[in-house]
């Protein structure tokens, strides 16, 4: 194993989750312990734990969800409101961003027209779906520019962005501060607070 990339690699790109899956030997058991101090604490081990379902719940409390997790949470009183496929569909566009470009996108994952989402949404105090993919995207963003090896170029085209300015932009619309002042400024908890008010205030 090489353990020293393993270590550079986490040191780099923080925001990236690393399941390690080894045989039990003494060697594995030294770069266990030896990685598990730079962070990277995930394992599963040959013929002991690697079933598929064991896999499936590793992965689900892995934080790679962390900042859609407290999205949802700040937005849970308008998501009692939503019809389930409409909670389906808001849960899937922060857990998987890159599925959704538009509100469209977010109407065909509930299965019914744009316009019957908007009316499902307003019951919730969201008048936006266009808002709403915006500042998944933008949290995906936020999550990779916690990576000091990333560039924000980089970090735009991975988070979906044609251009560095438009997620800029799209930063600056929804916070008030450009992409490198989130970058240095603000929390986790502060972005997804102000973004859930955008969320609840915006309109089309």
């Amino acid at each position: 194993m090489r353990v020293e990339s393993l270590e550079e690699l986490q040191r780099q790109f923080p925001s990236l989750s690393i399941v390690l899956y080894m045989q039990l030997s003494p060697a594995s058991v030294q770069a266990i312990v030896r990685l598990a101090k730079s962070g990277i604490e995930h394992v599963v081990l040959s013929r002991f734990d690697d079933e598929p379902d064991r896999f499936l719940e590793l992965l689900e409390r892995i934080p790679a969800h962390l900042l859609s997790d407290q999205m949802l949470r700040e937005l849970a009183g308008s998501l009692a409101c939503f019809p389930v496929p409409v909670v389906r569909a808001v849960e899937g566009l922060f857990r998987s961003p890159d599925r959704f470009k538009n509100a469209q996108d977010l109407a065909s994952e509930a299965g019914m027209s744009l316009r019957t989402l908007y009316r499902n949404l307003e019951m919730g105090g969201v008048f936006s779906a266009r808002t709403l993919v915006v500042s998944a995207k933008l949290l995906r963003a936020f999550g990779l520019l916690q990576d000091p090896g990333r560039s924000i170029k980089d970090v735009a085209a991975h988070a979906g962005y044609h251009s560095p300015w438009r997620l800029s932009q799209q930063f600056r619309a929804l916070t008030g501060q450009t992409t490198n002042q989130v970058r240095r400024e603000m929390t986790s908890q502060q972005l997804v607070h102000l973004l859930a008010e955008q969320v609840l205030r915006g309109r089309d």
